[in-house]
């Protein structure tokens, strides 16, 4: 145990993380999105140059950041940004549907958005997006699959896994999430933001969002892959049992509604940057979100990451936080198993 944690303090401990939105561009157009769905991300301009993105860039590693997180709609759009980034960093996160090559020379992680197999992956993404993310990177030691699970995809994550598991592909798994505009379609939806967003809107017969029931229905099966799939599932099990729970994730202004225990908006070095280069502190890693209802893997990793004092009163869970830390290295650092 005491290599484990060495390990982390060697390689994660001072980790500096920010977020990027390097383009509101995107190939698809996926049901329950969270750059298009509210005005928080893609209502703003993507006219940057180069060199202004040279400049951003530099300008944040003189800041400190050591870890980016490269979004928006679809990075993969702008290859040439994306280049410029690696000039500046040699680590960092690309989050991408995985329709469309990434150069290999980039030395970011690639964490793949999967919504589901087949007929559903087509309906929720406009084409099979699964399959052509398999074909582009099952083999690329940088990618992870990401399934993001919603009410009506549970039953796919199973097959999902093998899927993965045949291919020699790696996954993941994410909780949908609401938006803030979640269900708000049509004349219940603001005339300026039902016009920016471009995503496709949920009805009240088409729910995505997750029920108590549907928790139940994850924690096990989650705890089921894990035991099948040691290798290919990166999921840590203490914490398939904490975002499962029935309780909100986080605690919330009264006023506001924002969090005020996420480790992310806490965070001073953490900015979530549009794709016309400003930010906003209000804005976490999803900046659509609705705070009483995230459970987001990158934001409640880093709650229970951040949470160490809670985990030191005993062995027990101190093992349980350090398990949550190495998944999440495994996640998000090139070659984890592979360090020292």
């Amino acid at each position: 145990m005491q290599l484990r944690y060495q390990k982390i303090k060697n390689h994660a401990n001072r980790l500096v993380i920010s977020g990027y939105d390097i383009t509101n561009r995107c190939n698809l157009r996926c049901k329950g999105c969270y750059f298009f769905e509210g005005d928080r991300s893609s209502s703003f301009s993507d006219d940057q140059t180069l060199e202004e993105f040279d400049a951003l860039f530099a300008s944040e590693v003189k800041r400190g950041v050591t870890m980016p997180h490269f979004a928006g709609a679809e990075p993969a759009k702008v290859p040439e940004r994306l280049a410029i980034a690696a000039k500046h960093w040699n680590r960092g996160i690309i989050y991408t549907n995985g329709t469309l090559p990434i150069a290999e020379d980039l030395p970011f992680m690639l964490h793949i958005s999967l919504w589901g197999v087949d007929e559903t992956d087509a309906r929720l993404r406009g084409r099979h997006a699964f399959r052509k993310g398999l074909e582009n990177f099952a083999q690329d030691p940088r990618a992870i699959f990401i399934f993001t699970i919603n009410h009506q995809n549970i039953s796919e994550m199973v097959e999902a896994t093998e899927i993965c598991h045949q291919h020699g592909a790696r996954i993941s798994f994410n909780h949908y999430s609401p938006t803030r505009w979640y269900g708000k379609a049509g004349s219940d939806m603001p005339n300026e933001i039902l016009l920016k967003g471009k995503g496709r809107f949920s009805k009240p017969d088409d729910d995505y969002a997750l029920t108590l029931e549907d928790l139940d229905t994850i924690k096990s099966t989650i705890s089921e892959l894990l035991v099948r799939f040691p290798d290919t599932l990166i999921y840590s099990s203490y914490y398939n049992e904490i975002i499962n729970s029935p309780t909100i994730q986080f605690a919330l202004d009264p006023e506001t509604g924002v969090a005020t225990n996420c480790t992310i908006l806490k965070t001073p070095h953490h900015r979530q940057y549009r794709t016309d280069l400003s930010w906003d502190d209000d804005d976490c890693c999803i900046p659509n979100t609705d705070c009483a209802t995230c459970r987001h893997y990158v934001s409640n990793y880093s709650k229970v990451m951040g949470d160490f004092r809670h985990h030191t009163s005993d062995i027990a869970s101190f093992e349980k936080w350090l398990e949550v830390y190495e998944t999440w290295c495994r996640l998000n650092i090139r070659d984890w198993d592979q360090l020292s």
